[in-house]
């Protein structure tokens, strides 16, 4: 009982890691929205959490596939173990903040992750090969069912607490993003409230 207690913690931490690594690998969106420090690390620790319940659902969907379509006895608990050891590789997700190396970097380690599974899924659940990947790609499917109808108020709520988190609506849009580039620190990377606090002071100035 105590072993499986502790699994399960294992578990939950290395998923919660993976999900601040993938996060800290996006986080130039948070610096190029000039989120403050404390709420660039509140947000970031959002992230995992919110990466910790998409977890929860990709476990459930791969678990449903293989109880009805493949007759499988594995319990959730086995498929928690087997995904959450797959995500190993995008402990690394961190890399992809690197300039230019980062986008394929993360999508080498996704992929990596991806095949991680469908091995794991193939030996430790006893399926075939062709079967470990219809399990991996209808789960997928199903997560995607999952997260557009029972798992649509969870995605407005991490909407909001990743507002609530930064203090301010954050740009993703990538042309607005380059906007802000492209416009320069002193002004364009500003919020809303101080591009207002400095336009009085820029006009008496030229008075």
């Amino acid at each position: 009982m105590e072993q499986g207690a502790l699994g399960a913690r294992l578990t939950l931490i290395l998923v919660l890691l993976v999900g601040l690594s993938e996060a800290v690998g996006e986080s130039v969106v948070l610096f190029l929205n000039r989120v403050k420090p404390r709420r660039f690390i509140l947000s970031l620790v959002i992230s995992a959490v919110l990466f910790a319940f998409t977890y929860g659902f990709w476990v459930l969907s791969i678990y449903l596939v293989t109880r009805f379509a493949f007759d499988s006895d594995a319990t959730v608990v086995t498929i928690a173990r087997i995904v959450a050891i797959s995500y190993a590789p995008r402990l690394f997700g961190f890399l992809a903040f690197i300039p230019f190396f980062g986008v394929p970097i993360s999508y080498a380690l996704q992929l990596w992750s991806l095949l991680a599974m469908i091995q794991g899924v193939t030996v430790v659940l006893g399926l075939s090969p062709l079967q470990a990947v219809a399990s991996v790609v209808l789960g997928a499917v199903l997560l995607l069912v999952l997260n557009s109808t029972i798992g649509r108020p969870i995605t407005g709520i991490a909407r909001w607490l990743r507002a609530r988190a930064a203090g301010r609506p954050i740009v993703t849009d990538r042309r607005r993003l380059r906007q802000l580039v492209d416009a320069g620190p002193e002004w364009g990377l500003q919020s809303p409230a101080d591009r207002e606090e400095k336009r009085p002071r820029q006009r008496r100035a030229a008075g």
